[in-house]
């Protein structure tokens, strides 16, 4: 199988890295089988090209398709799965026990460099980023957490602000601003997506003023505005100064903004605000040091990869609303993984409860 991977890496369809990938769990486990070495120098290809992890059932449905290799590779591939175990449960069995891989973690203190994790294979510190997000978007989305937060709502006055911020809204229409900005107020986790032009700033700065203007603190809410690039970030502090200019005119003496948009720190990149540290992946925030923060915009979510969202979630502090702005169809990470994208993808609409309570 080594012998195999050194070929398709001379004809241009692996990465050196990939196969030498294999050769390293060879050299940590010479038992390994070799249809677990294929796996590993798949994955290691995959998550080359912004993929978190190896998805083994579409692997063995159309692997052509799945790594976009010419068609000519059709023939190698077939030759190489002839060693793949036949099912999921044969090749659960035969990977299970070896050193280099762990089954369905329950927490993160293996060492393994691989995790297999229902019909995922991943590199484990990519299961690690992906297993923290995932319990950053729990917490945020708890139910018992979205109840209390609708408990402690001044229903009557958050109504009344959102009139006064989308006037133009019809009783009979559903207007998607508002209703962002209406959810928002249920949770500490807000997905606000759309293709360019459709509002997402202008939407933006009106949760913006609903936030500050339902708080009930003795000071006004700590916001950070951020982005991936530092282009980014400039754009999005100044589409927000623009639509809050425009707001402070609509709504006239009804509400002072001033005092709001003067707190607001320049915007700044993901790296600026969760502090990088030259010459490390890690940053000056982070669970024992988390940011001094009650409202935090990240603007074109879809570019934060998989390690730099895992960073951000464990430096936010328990009680910070984070709210993602982006287009999931566009403007992809540069490195692994699409955060924005995947929890897009389930978001067909809206369960009962929820449709009550908007």
């Amino acid at each position: 199988m080594l012998e195999r991977l050194q070929r398709w890496r001379e004809a241009g369809w692996l990465r050196r890295l990939d196969a030498a990938f294999a050769g390293f769990v060879h050299e940590l486990d010479d038992g390994a089988p070799a249809s677990l070495l294929l796996a590993a120098a798949l994955l290691a290809q995959l998550e080359g090209r912004g993929h978190s992890c190896l998805p083994l059932d579409a692997l063995t449905t159309d692997p052509v398709a799945l790594l976009g290799w010419p068609p000519e590779a059709a023939a190698e591939l077939a030759a190489a799965f002839t060693v793949w175990p036949a099912d999921a449960a044969a090749r659960r069995a035969a990977w299970q026990a070896r050193p280099v891989l762990e089954c369905d973690p329950v927490d993160a203190s293996g060492l393994s460099p691989l995790v297999l994790c229902g019909e995922r294979l991943y590199l484990r510190r990519y299961w690690r980023y992906e297993a923290r997000v995932a319990d950053g978007i729990r917490a945020r989305t708890d139910r018992r957490e979205t109840m209390d937060s609708a408990a402690a709502l001044d229903i009557s006055s958050a109504r009344a602000w959102l009139q006064r911020l989308f006037p133009a809204a019809a009783p009979d229409r559903t207007d998607w601003q508002q209703l962002a900005c209406a959810l928002a107020l249920r949770g500490r986790l807000s997905v606000i997506t759309g293709g360019p032009g459709t509002g997402k700033t202008y939407t933006a700065a009106r949760l913006l003023v609903l936030l500050q203007a339902l708080h009930q603190g003795p000071q006004p809410l700590r916001v950070a505005l951020a982005a991936p690039t530092g282009k980014a970030a400039a754009r999005l502090r100044q589409s927000i100064d623009v639509a809050l200019h425009g707001l402070q005119l609509q709504l006239g003496g009804a509400q002072t903004l001033g005092p709001w948009v003067q707190r607001l720190e320049p915007a700044r990149t993901l790296h600026g605000l969760l502090g990088a540290r030259p010459g490390t992946r890690r940053f000056r925030h982070d669970a024992l040091h988390p940011l001094a923060l009650d409202l935090l915009f990240v603007d074109e979510a879809s570019m934060v990869h998989l390690e730099m969202m895992a960073a951000l979630f464990e430096a936010l502090p328990p009680s910070a609303h984070l709210v993602l702005l982006g287009d999931k169809d566009q403007l992809a990470s540069v490195e692994a993984g699409a955060v924005l994208g995947d929890l897009c993808q389930g978001a067909a609409g809206y369960d009962a409860g929820t449709a009550q309570w908007v």
